[in-house]
């Protein structure tokens, strides 16, 4: 429960994110949420193992910390490019070192399943992947291009209802690719991985 939770109010920190930073930009508090997201950031990095992953979080933390002190706006503006690249590499790492983050995350619900099925999530994990990449220049410099406002509503909104469509057309084609496949509703595989999701990330920076 306590873990869930955890994730809970870290999903609602991320969500909030890009309304509650302009607010707080727009006050003259542009480094509070920098501070918030550098300890965030420092208490994943510790518990990395692997030495050169453990050092670019940390590395990460430091330049968030570095823009708290100087009060820099456009730091807070970068932060969904950063989380967006750090997807990207967590997914992409998956890919060269199965097995792929989907195919971790659905062994979860189903620790067995016919042969096909972890190729296929292999690519799911490969959209995702490609999702999240093309995801890191649009959020940077999107402040630039069409300004604070156009930024908080794509990161804060559109960019969640892409990913809806996205786990949505996945479903779908799911049913057509595999008709013979036992598929749950896609509520009660959403409540499941919101539960225990946590699980697959175990170890993969090991």
């Amino acid at each position: 429960m306590g873990t869930a939770l955890k994730a809970t109010g870290i999903t609602g920190l991320i969500l909030g994110y890009p309304f509650l930073s302009a607010y707080l930009a727009r006050h003259g508090f542009a480094g509070l949420i920098l501070l918030l997201f550098a300890a965030l950031t420092v208490w994943r990095g510790v518990h990395i193992q692997k030495a050169g992953w453990r050092f670019a979080v940390l590395a990460f933390a430091a330049v968030l910390l570095a823009g708290a002190y100087l009060s820099n706006v456009y730091a807070i503006w970068l932060i969904p490019a950063f989380v967006y690249a750090w997807l990207a590499a967590l997914f992409g790492h998956t890919l060269r070192c199965p097995p792929s983050i989907c195919e971790r995350l659905v062994r979860l619900q189903f620790p067995e399943f016919k042969p096909g099925i972890a190729e296929y999530l292999r690519e799911v994990t490969w959209i995702w992947t490609l999702f999240f990449a093309v995801n890191v220049p649009v959020c940077a410099l999107l402040p630039w291009l069409a300004g604070p406002q156009i930024w908080s509503l794509y990161t804060g909104l559109l960019v969640y209802l892409l990913m809806g469509l996205l786990v949505t057309g996945e479903w779908l084609y799911r049913h057509r690719r595999f008709p013979d496949l036992e598929i749950p509703p896609m509520l009660e595989t959403a409540r499941y991985f919101a539960l225990h999701g946590h699980k697959a990330f175990k170890d993969i920076w090991s």
